[in-house]
Parts: structure tokens; sequence; C-alpha cells
């Protein structure tokens, strides 16, 4: 009996259980009701934003056509009509200056053109280091030296000389 006791109660649990759940529904109804409200809502206001995006990329378009056409027609007219004199002097003063800059570099490029021909580059100075280093200058004797050597050797013979015949 204890068994059928349990069953019953589980029976009475389940009809309480069946009561919530249909109110369950009810309510995730309802939750779902206004969550569909609220997705139209959020719809309808990107709608709209869309609207005003496309009426604001015509105008920006036909501004745009405006600007170009402007554009066009003060680039077609003379340069010269639309600009005020201080400005057109200024200008001139300015490509003065920039050709005088073009100048001093194209100078400058022509030195340094003729500088590096009279200078010995990186590879050319290591084979003269070589080249000296291999002679070692420092072992050799200048012109006035081997001059004064020969004069010596010159003297003492000429000294020993006049002994020997001094003496034979």
């Amino acid at each position: 009996m204890a068994e059928m006791r349990q069953l019953g109660g589980d029976r009475m649990d389940r009809t309480q259980k069946e009561r919530p759940r249909s109110v369950k529904a009810s309510v995730l109804l309802m939750q779902l009701r206004e969550d569909v409200k609220a997705m139209n809502s959020a719809i309808s206001i990107l709608s709209q934003k869309m609207r005003h995006l496309t009426r604001n990329e015509k105008i920006l378009g036909r501004n745009l056509i405006v600007l170009n056409k402007k554009l066009r027609e003060m680039s077609d007219s003379s340069s010269s009509e639309g600009i005020p004199e201080e400005t057109r002097k200024e200008i001139e003063e300015l490509k003065n200056q920039l050709l005088q800059a073009n100048k001093k570099i194209e100078e400058l490029n022509i030195v340094m053109a003729n500088q590096s021909r009279k200078f010995v580059g990186a590879d050319e100075l290591k084979e003269l280091r070589y080249v000296v280093d291999s002679i070692n200058p420092l072992d050799l004797a200048t012109l006035d030296q081997v001059k004064e050597l020969i004069k010596r050797e010159l003297d003492k013979q000429m000294k020993s000389d006049s002994q020997q015949l001094d003496l034979g």
C-alpha cells in the first residue's frame, strides 16, 4: 500500500503541474507578442533610417553634380579672371623661387657628380691600402737619403784609397 500511496501522490502532482504549464504558455505567448512588437518597432525604425539614408544619398549626389559643373566651369575659364592681383603676384613670386631652387639643386647635383669623380671609392681605397701595406714605404729610403748614403760611401772609399796609397 505504501507503493500505491506514492503513485497516488504522483498523480496529484501531475495535475497541479499542468495548470502552471498552461499559465506559463499564456505568459510565454504574451512575452512572444511583446518581443514581436519590439522587433516590429525596431524594423520600422531601421526602415525609416534607410529611407533617410537614400534621401541623403540623392541630395549628396545632386550636390556632387553641381560642384563638378562649377569646377569644370572654373577650370575652363581663364584662371586670371577670378584671382585677385595680390594673389597672382604671390603665385608668380613662388614660381620664381621654385625655379631658383630647382636651378640650385641642379647645380648641386653637378657639383656632387664632379666631386664623386675626383674622390676614390671605398673599393679603390681598400685596394690602395693593400698595395701600400704590401710595399711598406717605411722600409724604403727617400732620394735624398740615398744620395747622402752614396756620398758617404764614396767619401769612405776615397779616404780608404788615400790611406792605402800612402802605406803601400
